[in-house]
């Protein structure tokens, strides 16, 4: 399996503090992108590049039957541990380890921006049904809240070193695709409250953070923790969910 050297170095390092760090998703996009998508009792979804499980985890109230994919063994360990019973298998987004037509829906939450596109979209159509549909959902920090805005301006130079990996905007692959119809998207609020020792957990869950070298890391680290050290408790951390959406041709 190949995965972008940054992410598989990154998350690999960093799945613990993942798990404990990063938000989950705000209940009313689940809820709409399960009821748009149709998720529920007796339909197969796919969970794409799964991490640890933070949207999977909220998919299991439906009852549908969901299979986790995801390349990074310390991720998927993690997912394994959060979400037991979900089926979790080692793959890719260009080599979906499922039959075709064998899913009712794909969901991919905070990772499509990894993906090779020209290769992943053909598998992820390859693996939908007929009537089935694909959703990419992401929290999107809002980058004008003061808290957001101290935090990245320590990470800015850091992230804009890593965003040459991603491509631009990673729905507009969809959105141009010949295999799926036109993109559906809505937005929802959310926020997370912290405490000043986990907002230096989420920058540390950062792919291009947890990738860097060791004193490289910890002098970054370290300037966190200086920014918010008299910060009042609970911080709040604003995001807004971006959800994608478009049916399978």
């Amino acid at each position: 399996m190949t995965v972008n050297e940054v992410a598989a170095r990154g998350f690999s390092r960093a799945a613990a503090v993942y798990e404990r760090a990063r938000p989950g998703y705000a209940a009313e996009a689940v809820a709409w992108l399960c009821e748009r998508l149709r998720i529920g009792p007796g339909r197969d979804v796919l969970d794409l590049a799964a991490g640890t499980g933070k949207l999977t985890r909220d998919l299991v109230p439906t009852r549908a039957r969901i299979v986790a994919v995801e390349p990074l063994d310390e991720m998927r360990s993690r997912l394994v541990e959060a979400v037991p019973g979900v089926e979790a298998l080692a793959g890719t987004a260009e080599q979906i380890p499922l039959p075709d037509e064998s899913v009712d829906a794909v969901v991919c939450a905070q990772a499509f921006h990894w993906f090779d596109a020209e290769r992943a979209l053909p598998e992820i159509r390859r693996v939908l049904r007929p009537g089935g549909g694909l959703a990419l959902v992401w929290n999107s920090r809002i980058l004008d809240d003061p808290a957001q805005a101290r935090l990245d301006a320590v990470l800015v130079q850091h992230h804009q070193n890593s965003a040459r990996h991603w491509p631009e905007r990673a729905d507009e692959a969809v959105a141009q695709s010949p295999l799926f119809g036109p993109v559906e998207h809505h937005t929802w609020p959310s926020e997370q409250r912290v405490s000043r020792a986990e907002v230096v957990g989420v920058a540390a869950s950062r792919s291009y953070v947890a990738s860097l070298g060791d004193p490289e890391r910890e002098v970054l680290l370290g300037r966190i923790r200086d920014e918010f050290a008299d910060e009042p408790e609970p911080i709040v951390l604003r995001y807004i969910v971006d959800v994608f959406v478009a049916d399978r041709r």
